[in-house]
Protein backbone atom coordinates (compact mmCIF):
# COMPACT_ATOMS: atom_id res chain seq x y z
CA UNK A 1 0.00 0.00 0.00
CA UNK A 2 1.17 3.29 -0.86
CA UNK A 3 3.31 5.25 2.13
CA UNK A 4 4.08 8.94 2.05
CA UNK A 5 7.60 10.72 3.00
CA UNK A 6 9.26 7.74 4.40
CA UNK A 7 12.85 7.76 3.03
CA UNK A 8 13.62 11.61 2.57
CA UNK A 9 11.97 12.43 6.23
CA UNK A 10 14.42 9.93 7.53
CA UNK A 11 17.58 11.56 5.62
CA UNK A 12 17.13 15.00 7.04
CA UNK A 13 15.96 14.01 10.16
CA UNK A 14 18.18 10.81 11.51
CA UNK A 15 21.19 12.92 10.67
CA UNK A 16 20.69 15.46 13.21
CA UNK A 17 22.71 13.99 17.24
CA UNK A 18 20.52 13.22 19.82
CA UNK A 19 19.53 16.71 22.49
CA UNK A 20 22.92 17.37 24.07
CA UNK A 21 23.77 18.97 27.66
CA UNK A 22 22.60 22.66 27.41
CA UNK A 23 26.69 23.33 27.74
CA UNK A 24 27.51 21.32 24.27
CA UNK A 25 23.89 22.87 23.24
CA UNK A 26 25.37 26.49 22.97
CA UNK A 27 28.15 25.36 21.69
CA UNK A 28 26.86 23.85 19.00
CA UNK A 29 24.69 26.78 18.38
CA UNK A 30 27.78 29.28 18.09
CA UNK A 31 28.59 27.09 15.49
CA UNK A 32 25.81 27.54 13.29
CA UNK A 33 26.06 31.07 13.66
CA UNK A 34 30.25 30.55 11.78
CA UNK A 35 30.66 33.24 9.17
CA UNK A 36 32.31 32.72 5.87
CA UNK A 37 35.37 33.89 7.41
CA UNK A 38 36.04 31.23 9.74
CA UNK A 39 34.75 28.35 7.50
CA UNK A 40 37.91 29.60 4.53
CA UNK A 41 40.31 29.61 7.43
CA UNK A 42 39.46 26.05 8.53
CA UNK A 43 39.37 25.13 4.97
CA UNK A 44 42.76 26.68 4.29
CA UNK A 45 44.14 24.88 7.54
CA UNK A 46 43.43 21.38 6.36
CA UNK A 47 46.24 18.86 4.76
CA UNK A 48 44.17 18.11 1.43
CA UNK A 49 42.06 19.69 -1.06
CA UNK A 50 39.47 18.69 -3.64
CA UNK A 51 39.95 18.81 -7.17
CA UNK A 52 38.41 21.52 -9.47
CA UNK A 53 37.20 19.51 -11.64
CA UNK A 54 34.66 15.97 -10.72
CA UNK A 55 36.07 12.77 -11.60
CA UNK A 56 33.46 12.30 -14.53
CA UNK A 57 34.22 15.54 -16.28
CA UNK A 58 38.11 14.76 -16.03
CA UNK A 59 37.99 11.20 -17.47
CA UNK A 60 35.97 12.35 -20.76
CA UNK A 61 38.26 15.38 -20.63
CA UNK A 62 35.84 18.02 -20.77
CA UNK A 63 35.61 21.02 -18.87
CA UNK A 64 33.76 21.00 -15.27
CA UNK A 65 31.71 23.95 -13.63
CA UNK A 66 28.65 25.13 -11.79
CA UNK A 67 25.96 27.13 -11.71
CA UNK A 68 26.84 28.46 -8.56
CA UNK A 69 29.18 27.74 -5.94
CA UNK A 70 27.06 26.80 -3.47
CA UNK A 71 26.30 23.51 -5.81
CA UNK A 72 26.92 19.93 -5.36
CA UNK A 73 26.39 18.72 -9.03
CA UNK A 74 28.08 19.84 -12.00
CA UNK A 75 26.35 20.84 -15.15
CA UNK A 76 27.38 18.13 -16.97
CA UNK A 77 27.06 15.54 -14.49
CA UNK A 78 23.54 17.01 -13.75
CA UNK A 79 22.30 16.78 -17.83
CA UNK A 80 23.91 13.37 -17.68
CA UNK A 81 22.27 12.51 -14.54
CA UNK A 82 25.68 11.06 -13.25
CA UNK A 83 27.40 10.91 -10.01
CA UNK A 84 29.16 13.31 -9.26
CA UNK A 85 32.15 13.32 -7.02
CA UNK A 86 35.58 15.06 -6.53
CA UNK A 87 38.67 13.56 -5.90
CA UNK A 88 40.81 14.86 -3.05
CA UNK A 89 44.47 15.46 -2.99
CA UNK A 90 47.28 15.64 -0.31
CA UNK A 91 48.71 18.97 -0.33
CA UNK A 92 52.62 18.73 0.08
CA UNK A 93 53.64 20.34 2.82
CA UNK A 94 56.74 22.70 3.08
CA UNK A 95 60.71 21.27 5.02
CA UNK A 96 59.87 23.75 7.50
CA UNK A 97 56.25 22.66 8.57
CA UNK A 98 57.52 19.09 8.36
CA UNK A 99 60.59 19.73 10.73
CA UNK A 100 58.24 21.16 13.06
CA UNK A 101 56.29 18.57 13.62
CA UNK A 102 57.09 15.23 15.93
CA UNK A 103 58.54 12.37 13.58
CA UNK A 104 55.99 9.20 13.87
CA UNK A 105 57.32 6.35 11.32
CA UNK A 106 54.20 4.41 11.63
CA UNK A 107 52.31 7.89 10.22
CA UNK A 108 55.26 8.61 7.71
CA UNK A 109 54.85 4.84 6.37
CA UNK A 110 51.44 5.21 5.48
CA UNK A 111 51.47 9.12 4.28
CA UNK A 112 54.55 7.50 1.65
CA UNK A 113 52.37 5.53 0.00
CA UNK A 114 49.06 7.99 -0.29
CA UNK A 115 51.27 11.51 -1.03
CA UNK A 116 49.59 12.90 -3.83
CA UNK A 117 47.16 10.40 -4.58
CA UNK A 118 43.75 11.58 -5.71
CA UNK A 119 41.65 9.71 -3.39
CA UNK A 120 37.39 10.00 -3.52
CA UNK A 121 35.47 11.90 -1.32
CA UNK A 122 33.31 8.66 -0.75
CA UNK A 123 35.01 5.26 -2.13
CA UNK A 124 32.92 2.45 -2.23
CA UNK A 125 33.67 -0.01 0.42
CA UNK A 126 35.68 -3.21 -0.90
CA UNK A 127 35.50 -4.63 2.84
CA UNK A 128 33.13 -7.38 4.35
CA UNK A 129 29.68 -5.93 5.63
CA UNK A 130 29.65 -6.02 9.55
CA UNK A 131 27.16 -7.62 11.59
CA UNK A 132 26.19 -3.93 12.44
CA UNK A 133 25.38 -3.17 8.64
CA UNK A 134 23.95 -6.58 7.89
CA UNK A 135 21.51 -5.68 10.74
CA UNK A 136 19.15 -3.78 9.25
CA UNK A 137 15.22 -4.48 9.54
CA UNK A 138 14.06 -6.63 6.40
CA UNK A 139 17.54 -7.47 5.04
CA UNK A 140 15.62 -11.06 4.40
CA UNK A 141 14.37 -8.52 1.63
CA UNK A 142 16.08 -8.15 -2.00
CA UNK A 143 17.33 -4.21 -1.41
CA UNK A 144 16.60 -1.46 -4.36
CA UNK A 145 19.55 -0.35 -6.41
CA UNK A 146 19.03 3.33 -4.67
CA UNK A 147 19.45 1.32 -0.96
CA UNK A 148 22.43 -0.82 -2.41
CA UNK A 149 24.05 2.16 -3.91
CA UNK A 150 23.43 4.07 -0.74
CA UNK A 151 24.72 1.04 1.27
CA UNK A 152 27.79 0.91 -0.41
CA UNK A 153 29.29 4.53 1.45
CA UNK A 154 32.29 4.37 3.22
CA UNK A 155 33.82 7.00 4.51
CA UNK A 156 37.97 6.01 4.95
CA UNK A 157 39.39 7.12 8.51
CA UNK A 158 42.86 7.58 7.23
CA UNK A 159 41.86 10.73 4.76
CA UNK A 160 42.16 14.11 6.61
CA UNK A 161 38.62 15.68 6.66
CA UNK A 162 38.03 19.44 5.03
CA UNK A 163 35.23 21.21 5.31
CA UNK A 164 32.19 20.94 3.02
CA UNK A 165 32.33 23.88 1.67
CA UNK A 166 35.95 22.97 -0.15
CA UNK A 167 34.42 20.45 -1.81
CA UNK A 168 32.59 23.04 -3.98
CA UNK A 169 34.57 24.00 -7.61
CA UNK A 170 35.22 27.73 -8.44
CA UNK A 171 32.83 28.61 -10.89
CA UNK A 172 34.02 30.29 -14.14
CA UNK A 173 32.36 33.35 -15.75
CA UNK A 174 30.18 30.90 -17.70
CA UNK A 175 28.13 31.00 -15.07
CA UNK A 176 26.41 34.86 -15.67
CA UNK A 177 24.94 33.44 -18.60
CA UNK A 178 23.11 30.48 -17.18
CA UNK A 179 20.32 30.76 -15.74
CA UNK A 180 18.87 28.71 -12.69
CA UNK A 181 15.64 26.77 -13.24
CA UNK A 182 13.65 24.84 -11.17
CA UNK A 183 14.86 21.44 -12.23
CA UNK A 184 18.19 22.83 -10.95
CA UNK A 185 17.32 23.32 -7.65
CA UNK A 186 18.52 20.71 -4.93
CA UNK A 187 16.12 17.98 -4.00
CA UNK A 188 17.71 17.16 -0.71
CA UNK A 189 20.27 20.24 -0.37
CA UNK A 190 18.72 23.34 0.73
CA UNK A 191 19.64 26.89 -0.74
CA UNK A 192 21.53 28.73 2.37
CA UNK A 193 18.71 31.86 1.81
CA UNK A 194 15.57 29.49 1.67
CA UNK A 195 16.38 26.82 4.54
CA UNK A 196 12.81 27.36 6.14
CA UNK A 197 10.76 26.50 3.17
CA UNK A 198 7.75 23.69 3.28
CA UNK A 199 10.61 21.26 0.84
CA UNK A 200 11.99 18.62 2.30
CA UNK A 201 15.18 20.12 1.41
CA UNK A 202 16.60 20.91 4.76
CA UNK A 203 20.65 21.00 4.74
CA UNK A 204 22.57 23.63 3.21
CA UNK A 205 25.76 24.14 2.64
CA UNK A 206 26.65 26.03 5.84
CA UNK A 207 24.51 23.98 8.23
CA UNK A 208 26.45 20.91 6.63
CA UNK A 209 30.09 22.47 7.18
CA UNK A 210 28.81 23.60 10.85
CA UNK A 211 27.60 19.91 11.99
CA UNK A 212 31.10 18.49 10.37
CA UNK A 213 32.77 21.01 12.98
CA UNK A 214 30.73 19.41 15.57
CA UNK A 215 31.33 16.32 14.88
CA UNK A 216 34.97 16.40 13.68
CA UNK A 217 34.42 15.04 10.64
CA UNK A 218 32.52 15.23 6.86
CA UNK A 219 30.96 11.78 6.77
CA UNK A 220 27.35 13.63 7.36
CA UNK A 221 28.02 16.12 4.88
CA UNK A 222 29.84 13.83 2.36
CA UNK A 223 26.30 11.09 2.90
CA UNK A 224 23.93 13.66 1.88
CA UNK A 225 26.37 14.64 -1.34
CA UNK A 226 25.79 10.95 -2.54
CA UNK A 227 22.01 10.66 -1.48
CA UNK A 228 21.33 13.89 -3.24
CA UNK A 229 23.40 12.71 -6.71
CA UNK A 230 21.35 9.20 -6.23
CA UNK A 231 17.84 11.01 -5.97
CA UNK A 232 18.41 13.54 -8.31
CA UNK A 233 19.17 10.71 -10.99
CA UNK A 234 16.19 8.76 -10.33
CA UNK A 235 13.19 11.71 -10.07
CA UNK A 236 14.66 13.81 -12.61
CA UNK A 237 15.01 11.22 -15.25
CA UNK A 238 14.78 12.05 -18.80
CA UNK A 239 11.77 10.24 -20.61
CA UNK A 240 13.18 9.13 -23.86
CA UNK A 241 10.09 7.15 -25.45
CA UNK A 242 7.03 8.74 -24.40
CA UNK A 243 4.02 6.66 -26.14
CA UNK A 244 1.19 8.69 -28.16
CA UNK A 245 -2.22 7.92 -29.39
CA UNK A 246 -0.80 6.29 -32.34
CA UNK A 247 0.96 3.38 -30.30
CA UNK A 248 -2.15 2.65 -28.46
CA UNK A 249 -2.64 -1.10 -30.04
CA UNK A 250 1.09 -1.41 -30.10
CA UNK A 251 0.79 -1.38 -26.38
CA UNK A 252 -1.75 -2.66 -25.60
CA UNK A 253 -0.96 -6.14 -27.31
CA UNK A 254 2.10 -6.01 -25.82
CA UNK A 255 0.26 -6.92 -22.71
CA UNK A 256 -0.08 -10.54 -22.43
CA UNK A 257 -2.00 -11.22 -19.28
CA UNK A 258 -4.18 -13.84 -18.52
CA UNK A 259 -7.55 -13.38 -16.98
CA UNK A 260 -6.97 -14.86 -14.17
CA UNK A 261 -4.04 -12.60 -13.54
CA UNK A 262 -5.74 -9.28 -14.18
CA UNK A 263 -8.20 -10.52 -11.66
CA UNK A 264 -5.41 -10.83 -9.41
CA UNK A 265 -4.00 -7.47 -10.29
CA UNK A 266 -7.71 -5.93 -9.73
CA UNK A 267 -8.71 -7.98 -6.21
CA UNK A 268 -4.85 -6.57 -5.28
CA UNK A 269 -5.89 -2.69 -5.79
CA UNK A 270 -8.85 -2.52 -4.00
CA UNK A 271 -7.31 -4.23 -1.31
CA UNK A 272 -4.03 -2.16 -0.87
CA UNK A 273 -4.84 0.68 -2.74
CA UNK A 274 -8.45 1.75 -2.67
CA UNK A 275 -8.40 1.90 0.89
CA UNK A 276 -5.96 4.74 0.97
CA UNK A 277 -7.09 6.79 -2.06
CA UNK A 278 -11.14 5.91 -2.70
CA UNK A 279 -12.37 7.04 -5.53
CA UNK A 280 -13.48 4.70 -7.82
CA UNK A 281 -16.82 2.43 -7.29
CA UNK A 282 -15.92 -1.12 -7.61
CA UNK A 283 -19.29 -2.41 -8.15
CA UNK A 284 -19.15 -0.52 -10.98
CA UNK A 285 -15.54 -0.84 -12.36
CA UNK A 286 -15.62 -4.64 -11.69
CA UNK A 287 -19.18 -5.00 -13.57
CA UNK A 288 -17.38 -3.60 -16.87
CA UNK A 289 -13.51 -5.40 -15.94
CA UNK A 290 -14.70 -8.81 -15.36
CA UNK A 291 -17.64 -8.95 -18.05
CA UNK A 292 -17.18 -11.08 -21.04
CA UNK A 293 -17.52 -7.27 -22.90
CA UNK A 294 -14.40 -5.66 -21.81
CA UNK A 295 -12.69 -5.79 -25.38
CA UNK A 296 -15.97 -3.24 -26.35
CA UNK A 297 -15.36 -1.66 -23.17
CA UNK A 298 -11.61 -0.70 -23.70
CA UNK A 299 -12.25 -0.22 -27.24
CA UNK A 300 -15.29 2.39 -27.19
CA UNK A 301 -13.82 4.39 -24.22
CA UNK A 302 -10.59 5.49 -24.14
CA UNK A 303 -10.74 7.38 -20.45
CA UNK A 304 -12.38 4.02 -19.47
CA UNK A 305 -9.23 2.05 -21.04
CA UNK A 306 -6.62 4.32 -19.34
CA UNK A 307 -8.34 3.90 -15.81
CA UNK A 308 -8.57 -0.30 -16.74
CA UNK A 309 -4.92 -0.38 -17.48
CA UNK A 310 -3.55 2.37 -14.07
CA UNK A 311 -5.61 0.18 -11.94
CA UNK A 312 -3.62 -3.15 -13.30
CA UNK A 313 -0.65 -1.33 -13.18
CA UNK A 314 -1.04 -0.18 -9.58
CA UNK A 315 -2.35 -3.90 -8.51
CA UNK A 316 0.87 -5.95 -10.48
CA UNK A 317 2.77 -3.86 -8.10
CA UNK A 318 1.74 -6.49 -4.98
CA UNK A 319 2.45 -8.96 -7.38
CA UNK A 320 6.51 -8.25 -8.03
CA UNK A 321 6.23 -6.02 -11.17
CA UNK A 322 7.36 -3.00 -9.80
CA UNK A 323 10.81 -2.14 -9.76
CA UNK A 324 13.31 0.71 -7.86
CA UNK A 325 14.74 1.94 -11.41
CA UNK A 326 12.59 4.35 -13.38
CA UNK A 327 10.64 3.42 -16.37
CA UNK A 328 11.43 -0.19 -16.49
CA UNK A 329 9.70 -3.35 -15.41
CA UNK A 330 5.93 -5.43 -15.98
CA UNK A 331 4.22 -2.87 -14.24
CA UNK A 332 5.48 0.25 -16.36
CA UNK A 333 5.05 -2.01 -19.36
CA UNK A 334 1.36 -2.05 -18.20
CA UNK A 335 0.62 1.57 -16.98
CA UNK A 336 2.40 2.49 -20.77
CA UNK A 337 -0.64 1.62 -22.23
CA UNK A 338 -2.73 4.52 -20.19
CA UNK A 339 0.11 6.52 -20.73
CA UNK A 340 -0.63 6.35 -24.28
CA UNK A 341 -3.86 7.96 -23.87
CA UNK A 342 -2.30 10.25 -21.71
CA UNK A 343 -3.13 13.04 -24.58
CA UNK A 344 -6.35 12.24 -25.01
CA UNK A 345 -7.52 12.54 -21.33
CA UNK A 346 -6.13 15.92 -20.81
CA UNK A 347 -7.48 17.30 -24.61
CA UNK A 348 -10.68 15.59 -25.08
CA UNK A 349 -13.77 15.63 -23.82
CA UNK A 350 -13.64 16.21 -19.58
CA UNK A 351 -15.92 13.66 -18.03
CA UNK A 352 -15.49 11.93 -14.22
CA UNK A 353 -14.12 8.91 -15.76
CA UNK A 354 -11.69 10.83 -17.43
CA UNK A 355 -11.04 12.31 -14.17
CA UNK A 356 -10.81 9.02 -12.36
CA UNK A 357 -8.15 7.65 -14.75
CA UNK A 358 -5.54 10.73 -14.64
CA UNK A 359 -5.99 10.56 -10.49
CA UNK A 360 -5.08 6.94 -10.49
CA UNK A 361 -2.23 7.53 -13.08
CA UNK A 362 -1.07 10.24 -10.78
CA UNK A 363 -1.17 7.32 -7.88
CA UNK A 364 1.14 5.34 -9.82
CA UNK A 365 3.41 8.46 -10.55
CA UNK A 366 4.08 8.45 -6.68
CA UNK A 367 6.02 4.80 -7.36
CA UNK A 368 9.68 4.98 -7.75
CA UNK A 369 9.30 3.36 -11.29
CA UNK A 370 7.56 6.94 -12.74
CA UNK A 371 8.99 9.60 -10.24
CA UNK A 372 10.24 11.91 -13.54
CA UNK A 373 6.46 12.19 -14.46
CA UNK A 374 5.09 12.93 -10.96
CA UNK A 375 4.47 16.43 -11.60
CA UNK A 376 3.22 16.15 -14.83
CA UNK A 377 0.80 13.28 -13.46
CA UNK A 378 -0.53 15.22 -10.31
CA UNK A 379 -0.98 19.24 -12.36
CA UNK A 380 -3.11 17.69 -15.07
CA UNK A 381 -5.39 15.91 -12.44
CA UNK A 382 -5.88 18.99 -10.87
CA UNK A 383 -6.51 20.81 -13.73
CA UNK A 384 -9.11 18.39 -14.80
CA UNK A 385 -10.58 18.90 -11.92
CA UNK A 386 -10.86 22.55 -11.74
CA UNK A 387 -11.83 22.17 -15.65
CA UNK A 388 -14.99 20.10 -14.25
CA UNK A 389 -15.28 22.54 -11.13
CA UNK A 390 -15.34 19.64 -8.83
CA UNK A 391 -14.19 21.80 -6.45
CA UNK A 392 -17.73 23.28 -6.31
CA UNK A 393 -20.20 21.74 -4.05
CA UNK A 394 -23.60 21.59 -6.45
CA UNK A 395 -21.00 20.17 -9.17
CA UNK A 396 -21.50 16.72 -7.00
CA UNK A 397 -24.41 16.75 -4.65
CA UNK A 398 -25.71 14.13 -6.56
CA UNK A 399 -22.60 11.76 -7.27
CA UNK A 400 -20.55 10.73 -4.14
CA UNK A 401 -18.08 9.25 -6.67
CA UNK A 402 -17.63 13.25 -8.21
CA UNK A 403 -16.83 14.29 -4.43
CA UNK A 404 -14.69 11.45 -3.32
CA UNK A 405 -12.53 12.14 -6.93
CA UNK A 406 -11.98 15.59 -6.08
CA UNK A 407 -10.99 15.13 -2.36
CA UNK A 408 -8.57 13.01 -3.80
CA UNK A 409 -6.98 15.05 -6.09
CA UNK A 410 -7.08 17.86 -4.11
CA UNK A 411 -5.11 15.58 -1.65
CA UNK A 412 -2.31 14.09 -3.93
CA UNK A 413 -1.84 17.96 -4.76
CA UNK A 414 -1.59 19.72 -2.11
CA UNK A 415 0.66 17.37 -0.29
CA UNK A 416 3.22 17.50 -3.44
CA UNK A 417 3.11 21.32 -3.40
CA UNK A 418 3.70 21.52 0.08
CA UNK A 419 6.50 19.01 -0.23
CA UNK A 420 8.31 20.74 -3.00
CA UNK A 421 7.62 24.46 -2.08
CA UNK A 422 4.87 25.35 -4.06
CA UNK A 423 1.20 26.98 -3.92
CA UNK A 424 -1.83 24.62 -5.08
CA UNK A 425 -3.13 25.14 -8.24
CA UNK A 426 -6.83 24.38 -6.67
CA UNK A 427 -7.05 27.38 -4.03
CA UNK A 428 -8.23 26.10 -0.14
CA UNK A 429 -11.33 29.08 -0.10
CA UNK A 430 -12.49 28.53 -3.79
CA UNK A 431 -13.24 25.02 -2.34
CA UNK A 432 -16.85 24.09 -0.87
CA UNK A 433 -17.34 20.04 -2.66
CA UNK A 434 -18.83 18.38 0.59
CA UNK A 435 -16.43 15.40 1.85
CA UNK A 436 -18.47 12.25 1.91
CA UNK A 437 -18.09 9.63 4.59
CA UNK A 438 -15.92 6.96 3.65
CA UNK A 439 -14.75 4.49 6.49
CA UNK A 440 -12.10 1.95 6.11
CA UNK A 441 -13.37 -1.62 5.66
CA UNK A 442 -11.83 -2.72 9.10
CA UNK A 443 -12.86 0.31 11.32
CA UNK A 444 -16.48 1.63 10.49
CA UNK A 445 -16.42 4.34 13.00
CA UNK A 446 -12.71 5.83 11.12
CA UNK A 447 -13.71 8.56 8.09
CA UNK A 448 -10.46 8.26 6.81
CA UNK A 449 -11.26 10.94 3.54
CA UNK A 450 -12.05 13.37 6.38
CA UNK A 451 -9.08 12.98 7.54
CA UNK A 452 -7.32 12.88 4.36
CA UNK A 453 -9.06 15.69 3.05
CA UNK A 454 -8.58 17.70 6.73
CA UNK A 455 -4.88 17.34 6.70
CA UNK A 456 -5.14 18.01 2.59
CA UNK A 457 -6.89 22.02 3.54
CA UNK A 458 -4.62 22.08 6.47
CA UNK A 459 -1.08 22.34 4.73
CA UNK A 460 -2.85 24.59 2.92
CA UNK A 461 -3.40 27.13 4.73
CA UNK A 462 -0.30 26.60 6.76
CA UNK A 463 1.60 27.00 3.16
CA UNK A 464 -0.11 30.19 2.57
CA UNK A 465 0.53 31.92 5.68
CA UNK A 466 4.32 30.82 6.21
CA UNK A 467 5.69 29.46 3.34
CA UNK A 468 4.35 31.45 0.27
CA UNK A 469 6.23 34.29 -1.24
CA UNK A 470 4.16 36.93 0.19
CA UNK A 471 4.86 35.24 3.57
CA UNK A 472 8.63 36.17 3.23
CA UNK A 473 7.86 40.09 3.79
CA UNK A 474 5.60 39.33 7.26
CA UNK A 475 7.85 40.46 9.84
CA UNK A 476 8.92 37.64 12.82
CA UNK A 477 6.37 38.46 15.49
CA UNK A 478 3.41 37.74 12.55
CA UNK A 479 5.28 34.73 11.65
CA UNK A 480 5.91 33.60 15.39
CA UNK A 481 1.87 34.42 15.98
CA UNK A 482 1.07 32.50 12.66
CA UNK A 483 3.25 29.36 13.44
CA UNK A 484 1.82 29.32 16.94
CA UNK A 485 -1.97 28.87 15.53
CA UNK A 486 -0.37 26.38 12.93
CA UNK A 487 1.01 23.89 15.87
CA UNK A 488 -2.58 24.52 17.47
CA UNK A 489 -4.23 23.40 14.29
CA UNK A 490 -1.71 20.43 14.26
CA UNK A 491 -2.65 19.79 17.26
CA UNK A 492 -6.11 19.82 16.82
CA UNK A 493 -5.89 17.54 13.47
CA UNK A 494 -4.00 14.82 15.32
CA UNK A 495 -6.76 14.17 18.16
CA UNK A 496 -9.32 13.63 15.44
CA UNK A 497 -7.73 10.75 14.47
CA UNK A 498 -8.72 7.75 16.31
CA UNK A 499 -6.71 6.24 18.92
CA UNK A 500 -4.78 3.25 17.11
CA UNK A 501 -3.41 5.99 14.33
CA UNK A 502 -3.19 8.78 15.83
CA UNK A 503 0.82 9.89 16.04
CA UNK A 504 2.15 10.44 19.66
CA UNK A 505 0.61 6.36 20.41
CA UNK A 506 2.62 3.14 18.99
CA UNK A 507 1.73 1.45 16.94
CA UNK A 508 0.36 -2.35 17.32
CA UNK A 509 0.38 -4.21 14.30
CA UNK A 510 -1.17 -7.17 15.73
CA UNK A 511 -4.33 -4.94 16.94
CA UNK A 512 -4.62 -3.06 12.87
CA UNK A 513 -5.12 -6.44 11.57
CA UNK A 514 -4.18 -5.95 7.26
CA UNK A 515 -0.88 -4.61 5.93
CA UNK A 516 -2.93 -1.61 4.28
CA UNK A 517 -3.78 -0.24 8.10
CA UNK A 518 -0.38 -0.57 9.23
CA UNK A 519 1.13 1.42 6.32
CA UNK A 520 -2.03 4.21 6.95
CA UNK A 521 -0.60 4.28 10.64
CA UNK A 522 2.68 4.69 9.12
CA UNK A 523 1.52 7.20 6.69
CA UNK A 524 -0.85 9.32 9.18
CA UNK A 525 2.70 9.94 11.18
CA UNK A 526 5.01 11.02 8.45
CA UNK A 527 2.45 13.28 7.32
CA UNK A 528 2.17 14.96 10.95
CA UNK A 529 5.50 15.21 11.19
CA UNK A 530 6.38 16.29 7.99
CA UNK A 531 4.19 19.86 8.86
CA UNK A 532 5.73 20.27 12.57
CA UNK A 533 9.00 19.79 10.97
CA UNK A 534 8.41 22.26 8.68
CA UNK A 535 6.61 24.59 11.63
CA UNK A 536 10.04 23.88 14.07
CA UNK A 537 12.06 25.58 11.29
CA UNK A 538 10.61 28.58 10.47
CA UNK A 539 9.88 29.30 14.14
CA UNK A 540 14.00 28.79 14.85
CA UNK A 541 14.25 31.34 12.27
CA UNK A 542 11.61 33.46 13.59
CA UNK A 543 12.97 33.66 17.34
CA UNK A 544 16.41 34.78 16.40
CA UNK A 545 17.54 36.74 19.29
CA UNK A 546 15.06 34.47 21.98
CA UNK A 547 17.32 31.58 22.33
CA UNK A 548 14.62 29.66 24.88
CA UNK A 549 12.11 29.56 21.92
CA UNK A 550 14.80 28.31 19.61
CA UNK A 551 15.75 25.50 22.04
CA UNK A 552 12.38 24.51 22.55
CA UNK A 553 11.00 24.37 18.44
CA UNK A 554 14.68 22.45 18.33
CA UNK A 555 13.72 20.15 20.62
CA UNK A 556 10.20 19.41 19.15
CA UNK A 557 12.39 19.21 15.79
CA UNK A 558 14.48 16.46 17.49
CA UNK A 559 11.59 14.43 18.86
CA UNK A 560 9.66 14.77 15.51
CA UNK A 561 13.09 12.71 14.28
CA UNK A 562 12.99 10.44 16.73
CA UNK A 563 9.31 9.56 16.26
CA UNK A 564 10.12 8.68 12.32
CA UNK A 565 13.51 6.71 13.42
CA UNK A 566 11.11 4.80 15.34
CA UNK A 567 8.66 3.46 12.86
CA UNK A 568 11.41 2.63 10.05
CA UNK A 569 11.74 -0.98 10.88
CA UNK A 570 7.64 -1.30 9.80
CA UNK A 571 8.86 -0.18 6.47
CA UNK A 572 8.73 -2.67 3.98
CA UNK A 573 11.52 -2.31 1.03
CA UNK A 574 9.34 -2.98 -1.76
CA UNK A 575 8.54 -0.83 -5.08
CA UNK A 576 4.93 -0.43 -4.13
CA UNK A 577 5.81 1.92 -1.47
CA UNK A 578 5.73 5.57 -1.89
CA UNK A 579 9.50 7.11 -1.60
CA UNK A 580 8.05 10.06 -0.41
Amino acid sequence: MPQDSAPLALIHLSSHAPPKSPEKRDESDLLYEMNDQEIRNSVESSHSKFLTSCDACRARKVRCFKRHHADIICINCDKRAEDCRFSRTRVRKSRTAQSAQPHDPARAKGQSTNAGAAQPVTPLSDETPTATSRGQPHSHLAPSPLNQELDSIAIDPSVQESQVESCHSTVGPAEATLSLTPADHPVIMANEEDVCSSSLAYFSNGKLTALSRTLGHTRVAELMKRIESAVRSRIRHSVKAFPSPDHYAKEARSIALHKEMRSKYIESYFQEVHPVYPFIDRTAFEGKALSPQLEEFLSGDSAWCALYHAVLALGSLYHDCGSFVAFSGAAWEIFRVSLSLFTRLIFGRRTLIAAQAVTAMAIFGLTYVSLPIEDVLITEAARIATSLQMNRGEAGEIDPDFQRTFWVIYSLESEFCFNTGRASAIPYHDISCPIPHTSLSLYSTFNWLQVLSSYALMISRIYERLFSVKSKSLSKEIRRTEALCAFEELENWKDSIPESFRPGMPIRSHRLGKSHAVALAIQIRFCYHNVRIALSRVSISASTGDSENQMRYKLSLTDSARAIIEVVHLIHLEPFVLPW
